[in-house]
């Protein structure tokens, strides 16, 4: 059940018959975007896309659905994988040779900063673009060199959740509740400042270093581990575990002779097969605490819902 992937080719079921995902396909997001181009008359728009299964299949459902509704595709481009300078300024000559001044682009950040770089660096203004998710939430944008030309810029974003009791289990972590996991002391460690002694002979470095307790509070530190206002990816991983979870439940209680395999049967709890699992987890259909409803369509897709998002810099 992958809380992540979201190329539309996983939603084959002949190839893959047992994946299940919490995020929405590229299918619904390039749907998405195209209601955001009907609602503000944006019918001459220009594309962008990434060298990778994601781009490209994104591209090619979005031609498709632009044109279902009368729009027109004015260029389309292939972010180069290599980020060749030559490859990005020939780009952005054809962004600025085009008349259209909506630019969408399908795309992770890493293919897409070296072109805005060259935006930036060119000062190309003028333009609206449209964010995938792969980078709407993205803060490597949100900088004072690069938000004059990408200020206003519309953005699917993944749906945000909120996961009750998040917060206080990770304030309640501590290096002695389970002592055998080392990566816990080392993010300690890392977290505070400090060190554990250990017995052995400490570098130079560690000997500036005070010790560590164990019982420093998390709580009252302030970074992005303790900062649970911004869940997305998270939030899918906890809706995934969830289905297992319904999915496993819902095996459990069947009752014998009352099965849905053959001859009535119910799953052996102890040579449990991965097929009965998928039987299941097609089945699955719960509400999270947050309000969403979860549950799989015939091609293991969830419900679609995102986040549109719309950056307005603050004089911070």
């Amino acid at each position: 059940v992958s809380y992540f992937a979201t190329c539309s080719c996983l939603s084959d079921r002949k190839k893959y018959p047992s994946f299940f995902r919490t995020i929405p396909s590229d299918a619904f997001q390039v749907r998405a975007m195209v209601q955001i181009l009907r609602h503000f008359g944006w019918t001459w728009v220009g594309l962008l896309y990434s060298d990778d299964d994601y781009g490209i299949h994104a591209s090619q459902s979005f031609h498709q659905d632009v044109h279902l509704f009368g729009g027109c595709v004015g260029f389309s481009e292939m972010l180069p994988r290599d980020n060749n300078r030559r490859d990005i300024q020939n780009i952005l000559a054809v962004i600025q040779a085009s008349t259209a001044r909506v630019v969408v682009v399908f795309s992770t950040e890493a293919y897409l900063l070296p072109l805005m770089d060259e935006v930036a660096l060119q000062n190309v203004t003028g333009r609206q673009w449209i964010a995938s998710e792969a980078w709407a939430t993205s803060p490597v944008f949100h900088t004072q060199r690069l938000l004059p030309f990408l200020g206003g810029t519309l953005g699917i974003a993944i749906r945000r959740g909120e996961i009750q009791g998040l917060r206080e289990f990770l304030n309640y972590l501590r290096p002695d509740n389970n002592p055998k996991n080392n990566m816990i002391r080392i993010f300690w460690e890392n977290m505070f400042g400090c060190n554990f002694e250990t017995g052995g002979r400490k570098t130079e470095a560690e000997g500036e270093r005070k010790v560590c307790t164990g019982q420093e509070d998390l709580s009252s530190t302030d970074t992005p581990y303790t900062d649970v206002s911004e869940l997305r990816a998270s939030y899918n991983a906890y809706k995934a575990v969830y289905a297992l979870a319904h999915a496993l439940h819902d095996l459990m209680q069947c009752e014998k002779g009352r099965g849905p395999f053959s001859g009535n049967s119910c799953a052996d709890i102890i040579n449990l097969q991965p097929w009965q699992v998928v039987h299941y987890l097609q089945k699955v259909n719960f509400t999270t605490g947050f309000g969403d409803h979860v549950s799989f369509d015939e091609n293991g897709d969830a419900l679609s819902i995102y986040d549109v998002m719309n950056w307005q810099p603050n004089s911070d």
